[in-house]
């Protein structure tokens, strides 16, 4: 056993130092009690990861990571985290040691510090990194500087930061032209701007959040826009219950959408009279060229709406589509459907909505239910059972293609009813199992 357990100490210290990065820096110093040995080799990490709610006190805090930073100074610094959640450390104390990382050639930097107000990022080295790969700042301050340049940046994630003019964000975007990950969180009650533009042309994955959650919904006479033109985007996640305008452009065949928006409408239940459906159709028609789509009840809600006035665009690439529909629209599902002529797999998410439930009538039969659609799955937490039926018969009847139909649910829909169902219409594989909590 013994020669075993000295197998660790007889690595070189460079591999033992990059065992101690994969650590919490904290955790990385206990070793060093270990032997006289491994007593300094956490200093040596590149990597600093602190934070403050592992120490007693500020001044500890503060000591731990100027000692730190002070002891290898004159080495690369591969990556710094850094979280602060208390009011009680010094903001020029931190702003030194992120200039110190960026001066250091670092690569990855993330930032998360929560005082009661927002830390100013303001030294412009932070905004000429020529090595950052990776940026995440959280609760920060962003200022304007007339010129920009991250040339190897490809991962950023900025969440509830304030950016001093509209320009600041879209600057810090452009200014990374091999940026593939991108996550903006902006909350309403520390916002600015009105109107987010992303444009790039190596982004490969987008996630917009825009929460009023906090009870700052603002209903006023400017829209709210987003704006986003990235032709290599695979992945788009909109969640936005504050803007009223989305334009996307040239969004790829191959790309994947997750959309939960409600186009600055407070109550979908009562949809004004004002409601501008043109902006409805400014989203479906940026999103026809997808493949894979997933949509939220809210925003399904008030498409249904405007397709009671205006026809949807055809999505020919969809081959996947999970939606979830109230009852009171079911009788809209044959006409989203048939914007789809070539979908393979459908996750129907079905909702109880606070009316009572309509007797729809679903006998319309899509194109691809007679040429493409093989995947089933109805999700179901509170609908009455005699409406998971009716939905469940009207697929089984009319699908020629299906090859398996799966139940997801709370309702007590015994198997045993499918498959009677489901069986009298030649459906290859039947599954029924509960919805987890």
């Amino acid at each position: 056993m013994s020669n075993r357990g000295d197998r660790i100490s007889s690595l070189p210290d460079e591999l033992l130092c990059q065992i101690l990065s994969n650590l919490p820096t904290k955790n990385a110093v206990t070793t060093s009690i270990l032997s006289t040995r491994w007593r300094s080799i956490w200093l040596s990490t590149p990597v600093l990861d602190i934070d403050i709610d592992a120490f007693d006190d500020a001044t500890t805090f503060v000591s731990f990571a100027s000692r730190f930073l002070e002891f290898s100074k004159d080495s690369c610094l591969h990556k710094f985290k850094l979280s602060v959640e208390r009011d009680d450390v010094d903001m020029c104390t931190i702003m030194p040691w992120i200039q110190d990382a960026v001066n250091r050639r670092i690569q990855h930097l993330e930032v998360d510090c929560r005082f009661s107000f927002h830390f100013e990022a303001v030294y412009l080295t932070l905004y000429l990194s020529e090595t950052l790969v990776s940026l995440r700042l959280h609760f920060v301050t962003l200022h304007r500087y007339e010129f920009v340049s991250l040339p190897n940046l490809k991962v950023m994630h900025l969440e509830e930061n304030i950016y001093y003019c509209l320009e600041t964000l879209e600057n810090f975007i452009s200014s990374c032209p091999v940026l593939e990950d991108l996550t903006v969180v902006r909350i309403v009650d520390i916002i600015t701007e009105k109107i987010l533009r992303v444009r790039s042309r190596s982004l490969n994955s987008l996630k917009l959040v825009l929460d009023s959650s906090n009870g700052w919904f603002i209903d006023d006479i400017d829209e709210w826009k987003v704006i986003i033109d990235a032709p290599r985007l695979a992945y788009l996640s909109l969640k936005d219950d504050q803007s009223a305008s989305f334009v996307i452009s040239n969004l790829g065949s191959s790309a994947k959408a997750d959309i939960k928006v409600s186009f600055n409408v407070n109550d979908i239940w009562d949809l004004p009279v004002t409601f501008e459906r043109s902006n409805v159709g400014k989203l479906l028609t940026g999103l026809s060229s997808i493949r894979d789509l997933t949509i939220s009840g809210t925003t399904l809600m008030i498409i249904c709406h405007y397709l009671k006035h205006e026809p949807m665009p055809q999505f020919c690439n969809m081959v996947r589509l999970n939606a979830r529909f109230y009852d009171c629209d079911l009788e809209m599902l044959p006409c989203v459907l048939e914007s789809c002529p070539n979908l393979k797999s459908l996750v129907l998410g079905l909702l109880s909505s606070a009316e009572t439930e309509q007797q729809s009538r679903v006998s319309s039969v899509p194109p691809c239910f007679l040429s493409s659609l093989e995947f089933v799955e109805i999700r179901s937490r509170l609908c009455r059972k005699r409406y998971v039926m009716k939905v469940a018969r009207y697929f089984a009847k009319n699908s020629v293609m299906l090859k398996k139909f799966v139940y997801v649910g709370r309702v007590s829909i015994q198997e045993e009813d499918l498959l009677a169902l489901l069986w009298r219409y030649s459906i290859c594989e039947i599954e029924v199992r509960g919805l987890r909590r």
